[in-house]
Parts: C-alpha cells; sequence; structure tokens
C-alpha cells in the first residue's frame, strides 16, 4: 500500500459516515414533536380564532394529563386552574375577553370534563373552543 493511501481511506470512510448521518436526520421527522398524543374527534364545522390563543391538550386515561403547549401541567385539574389564573394576569384587567383557549381534547376523554374545563375558562372571561380534526 503506497504512503499516502491509508489517509485517503480515511477520508472516503468519513465521507461515508457524514453522508449517512445526514441522509437518516434528513429522512426522519424533523419538526416540532410533542410528546403525547391526543387524537381529536373529527368535525365539518371551521371557525377563525381571533386573538391570542393558548392550547391546552387533554389526553386519554383514568387519570388524563394536561398540557399547555408542549409543556406538562402539573396537578390536574387545579394545576389548569392556576395556569388559567395566570393566563389572565399575565393579559392584564381587560385582556381576559381578548384571550382565547382552544381545548385540543382527545376522542375519549369524558364529556363531564370537558364541561369542567369550558366552565373554568369561560369563569375567567375568556373565550373557549374545541380543537378537532377535519372531518373526511
Amino acid at each position: 500500500m503506497p504512503s499516502g493511501a491509508f489517509f485517503l481511506q480515511v477520508i472516503v470512510l468519513l465521507d461515508l459516515v457524514i453522508l449517512v448521518c445526514v441522509l437518516t436526520v434528513m429522512t426522519s421527522r424533523v419538526g416540532m414533536e410533542y410528546g403525547y398524543e391526543v387524537k381529536a374527534p373529527a368535525s365539518g364545522f371551521l371557525m377563525n380564532i381571533v386573538g391570542d390563543v393558548e392550547f391546552i391538550s387533554v389526553t386519554a386515561g383514568e387519570q388524563p394529563s394536561f398540557y399547555l403547549g408542549n409543556r406538562l401541567i402539573e396537578g390536574g385539574l387545579p394545576g389548569v386552574a392556576a395556569e388559567l389564573d395566570r393566563i389572565v394576569r399575565s393579559h392584564g384587567t381587560d385582556g381576559g375577553d381578548r384571550m382565547s383557549i382552544a381545548l385540543r381534547l382527545d376522542s375519549s376523554v369524558s364529556h363531564g370534563l370537558r364541561e369542567q374545563l369550558e366552565n373554568m375558562v369561560l369563569s375567567r372571561g375568556m373565550k373557549c373552543y374545541i380543537a378537532t380534526e377535519p372531518a373526511d
């Protein structure tokens, strides 16, 4: 083997490793992914939401998990109430009527829980929307 051949083989091997890494990253799902899954029910009703909107997502299960954006809300429903109070405070005294909360609920979340969340939002003077998946 000539004296410079080993160096060339290392460069070719390094190029192949970089190429495989780049292809792996480019073909994987890159983007905003949350650590939870919510399968919202389908709906044919569409509405434009105007103003500031925060999304509260609720997962299914015996002990549903609540998320504000992609952040887990600790403490169940009392934790959600505390977060809603924080949102109202952060938007000032008259900001509550301009602020909206979109509830993104898993399709297996109970009607009672949905109603509790809606009442919590509406009692603080904010608008409440239910986020769904588009119907086919």
